[in-house]
């Protein structure tokens, strides 16, 4: 494990998903670093299309990424759209994550969901209630894909020595949030 803080200054710096809230929020935080900041439009680059991918990170070589590309909803959306948030969002993390390795990049930061934990995990929630209990049926799909990209990044870290770690920013509400009437999450609904 780094036991000093992973310099951004002077680094080529990957935001994945920089419209999202999370996304656009890291940006404005990363515009203070002195950092190279790339970012590429679901138009220029469908982050689940794997050759497209691996053909931008060949060609931009980012030195650092932050994964906060995602399909994100409230309940119905998460609920009715099942099958899109499990594919899209597994995807996206399996195509990020594998194109960072093979080109060389230093350090990823995966962001997961306070989903992954059961449904009834006991509260307040801790790290290690992850994977042992049902989790919430409405979320599911969406509560394995970010499992999936954590155990992936612990898995390229383990195996290949990886700097890629993943964090929950867990009940989120922001500038960037999902207003939408019937997809949006509770808060901002």
């Amino acid at each position: 494990m780094a036991s000093t803080a992973f310099e951004l200054k002077g680094k080529t710096v990957f935001v994945a998903g920089h419209r999202g809230m999370v996304g656009s929020a890291l940006m404005r935080r990363l515009a203070r670093e002195q950092a190279d900041l790339l970012t590429v439009s679901r138009g220029e680059v469908d982050l689940r299309d794997q050759a497209a991918v691996n053909a931008w990170f060949a060609a931009k070589r980012p030195q650092a990424v932050f994964l906060a590309a995602a399909k994100v909803g409230g309940i119905v959306a998460n609920n009715t759209l099942r099958a899109e948030f499990l594919y899209d969002n597994l995807a996206m993390s399996t195509n990020v994550i594998q194109a960072a390795h093979a080109n060389g990049c230093e350090k990823l930061m995966f962001f997961g969901s306070s989903c992954i934990y059961p449904r009834l995990a006991p509260q307040p929630l801790r790290e290690d209630s992850m994977l042992t209990g049902p989790l919430e049926p409405t979320n599911e799909p969406y509560a394995i894909a970010k499992i999936a990209g954590i155990k992936m990044a612990e898995a390229y870290r383990s195996q290949y020595g990886a700097d890629f770690i993943s964090v929950m920013p867990t009940n989120l509400y922001g500038p960037g949030d999902n207003y939408h009437p019937e997809y949006s999450h509770v808060v901002a609904a």
